[in-house]
């Protein structure tokens, strides 16, 4: 009785899975490259939003590695970097030295100064991807984009610390950003 009863009690617990289970009308994988090599599958933030969110905005849509209808490549980058590299390099020299050119014994040391870091707009972290089309051989590209977040005003800079260009971005790569904003272009193009 009690084996009739249990049974009875997973069939029941099992049905709303199959009666509310989604249709795949597009299949997409998600792939990182780092520039030394390639991960197939979601970070544990974009695991976290894809199992949240992913069922109640992208309907028809479904995670498949092994046959996708769609790949989703992205990495993590920092734009801008180039233009402060040789202003931070010179800054992080007099920092650790305590000398500066044109700091006079009257003045505080740059060494000693705890200092407050504001972003610049010329400086962008962000995670780009590119959808690639796997209907198509070669894979075609459908779609660049990225994905961010902004960064907080007003980080401090400790003495003895060195700065770097990511220090100074105005935004930091956002990988659950960019993926919803792959998944956001693909819903609206093939009209799920």
């Amino acid at each position: 009785m009690l084996r009739k009863f249990l049974s009875l009690l997973i069939l029941v617990a099992a049905t709303p899975v199959f009666l509310f289970a989604q249709e795949c009308k597009l299949r997409f994988s998600v792939v990182y490259n780092s520039g030394e090599s390639m991960q197939v599958g979601l970070t544990p933030d974009q695991k976290k939003m894809w199992d949240h969110d992913g069922s109640k905005k992208f309907k028809g849509m479904c995670l498949d590695p092994k046959q996708p209808d769609f790949i989703i490549l992205w990495s993590a980058g920092l734009n801008g970097a180039e233009l402060v590299k040789a202003s931070l390099d010179h800054f992080n020299v007099v920092r650790s030295t305590g000398e500066a050119p044109t700091t006079s014994s009257a003045e505080r040391s740059p060494n000693s100064t705890t200092l407050t870091i504001r972003p610049s707009n010329l400086v962008r972290e962000k995670a780009n991807y590119i959808i690639l089309d796997a209907s198509k051989t070669p894979y075609a590209l459908i779609r660049k984009g990225e994905g961010y977040q902004d960064v907080p005003q007003g980080r401090r800079n400790a003495p003895g610390e060195t700065l770097h260009s990511a220090d100074l971005a105005s935004t930091i790569a956002d990988p659950s950003a960019a993926l919803e904003n792959a998944l956001k272009w693909l819903k609206k193009e093939k009209k799920l």
